[in-house]
Order: C-alpha cells, then structure tokens, then sequence
C-alpha cells in the first residue's frame, strides 16, 4: 500500500475515532454497538507475527482492545489497561492493533506497554462488527469468557468502566 494512502486511512482513522469517542462519550454499550455474538473466537498473529494467540485457547477472563496510535483516546487508556492486568491475576488484555505491526511496537514499546498486541490484518471491520461495533469505531473493547462475550465498552474506558467490564463477566459459581 503507497505510504501516502496509509497516511489518509490514519488520519481518517483518527478523525474518526475522536468524533466517535466525543460523540458517545464512552457509554456502554453505545449506539454504535449492535448485540454481539454469543461465541466470539479469533486466531490473530502477535505483531512480531512469530506466534498466533487463538481466543478460545484462552483461561479465564479476556478483554480484547482495538486500538490505533493515531486514535488519542486508544492512546490514553494503554496504562489503564496495564495496570487493569496487572491488578487482575485472572484476566487477559490482547490489544489488537489497527496499525502497520511495527509501527505499533514501537509505539508501545516507546511508551512502555507490554501488553500481548496482535495484528488483525484487512479483517479488523469484520472482527469488531461480531463483536458488536457496528461503525469499526474506536477505541472498542470486549469482554469475553469462556468464548462467550460478557460486555462491550465503545470509547475511553475508565477504572470504574473496566470494573464493569469485568463484573459483567464474573465467573460461574
């Protein structure tokens, strides 16, 4: 792809997402989200593409992120999600990248997130459209367990909002 129609997609991209972060300031299971899929399962290369990380191969609770670099609410919830993984021993978060693979390793690398990132190559729309978003907005995330998806969260996602992302996915007695 010539380097200056990636340049248009991620301006695009990030117009996009800040009118759509604006516009639905982060609500739950925003307008732009449609019902998902009750069994949500992906196989996706890592960015480094050396190993695939299949969802349902998963334990415990997963949060899948999709994220840009050109997309600054993406941009300011990384820590969060860190620190969200790091305070919660039974969850997962996979970031799936909608940038060039080695631009966004060196973008997390950069800003020190070592979080698993994956890359969904031209499959990105498909792959956030059964997981309910129906405009491929971002930032996006989706709760899973088990395979099943528990909750969606268009937008910035806060502290409190990861908690209900995560209550919305408590595991079965």
């Amino acid at each position: 792809m010539p380097r200056s129609v990636q340049h248009f997609i991620a301006l695009s991209l990030a117009a996009f997402c800040v009118c759509t972060a604006q516009a639905h300031d982060g609500a739950h299971r925003a307008s732009g989200s449609a019902t998902p899929v009750k069994h949500w399962d992906f196989t996706l290369p890592t960015l480094d593409g050396r190993r695939f990380v299949q969802l349902s191969k998963l334990e415990g609770g997963v949060l899948v992120n999709f994220w840009g670099r050109d997309c600054p609410p993406c941009v300011a919830e990384l820590p969060r999600l860190q620190a969200f993984e790091r305070d919660n021993p039974g969850w997962t978060v996979l970031l799936v990248s909608t940038d060039a693979p080695t631009e966004a390793s060196q973008f997390l690398a950069q800003r020190g997130i070592s979080l698993q990132a994956l890359r969904p190559g031209a499959n990105v729309g498909a792959l956030m459209r059964t997981a309910g978003n129906r405009h491929g907005a971002l930032p996006f995330s989706v709760a899973v367990r088990g395979g099943a998806v528990c909750s969606t969260h268009l937008g910035e996602v806060s502290a409190a909002q990861l908690d209900d992302l995560k209550a919305g996915c408590a595991a079965p007695r």
